[in-house]
């Protein structure tokens, strides 16, 4: 299922940034540890967690489009695999600001806890181990995850180019 521009900006519009990284953003490249937190995907009962890191590139970066990167430059021609290239996903874009980002790390669990004690739990966890830069998001469609990590890069983004 494909969702359309205004199914993905309510998406966009109803994502919850309940903890911004307070430390590590600098105008440049910076890393953007987040858990992003939603209703389970399978199953009426429990809740999902995404953990990853965004890489984000300087915010002067200059590129002509011709000069984007495709598949094939990246990967190769040869043996393409059809099925691991259809899991590949990118975000949305920031059409208005000059930066690219890319994602590692991710890790996605499903957890037997509602969304208000897997919230809780991940506060407890970054408060005992005193991060500070781990942003936490809560998502309304765990399906569409990404469309939220996406909110929380512009609102980080957003702060930087102020």
């Amino acid at each position: 299922m494909t969702l359309d521009k205004r199914a993905m900006r309510d998406i966009y519009d109803r994502t919850i940034i309940l903890r911004t990284p307070t430390y590590g953003i600098i105008k440049g490249y910076h890393e953007l540890p987040y858990i992003c937190v939603g209703d389970a995907l399978e199953s009426n009962t429990g809740s999902m967690r995404v953990q990853g890191r965004i890489h984000v590139s300087p915010q002067f970066l200059i590129k002509p489009k011709g000069y984007d990167s495709s598949y094939s430059d990246i990967f190769g021609d040869d043996d393409v695999d059809v099925a691991i290239a259809g899991r590949m996903f990118g975000f949305l874009g920031f059409p208005n600001r000059p930066v690219e980002c890319s994602s590692e790390h991710l890790e996605l669990s499903h957890l037997p806890d509602t969304i208000d004690e897997a919230i809780s739990a991940c506060l407890d966890d970054l408060e005992r181990m005193e991060d500070i830069t781990t942003g936490l998001i809560l998502t309304p469609e765990s399906k569409y995850y990404q469309i939220s990590i996406e909110r929380f890069i512009a609102e980080i983004i957003e702060d930087e180019f102020r």
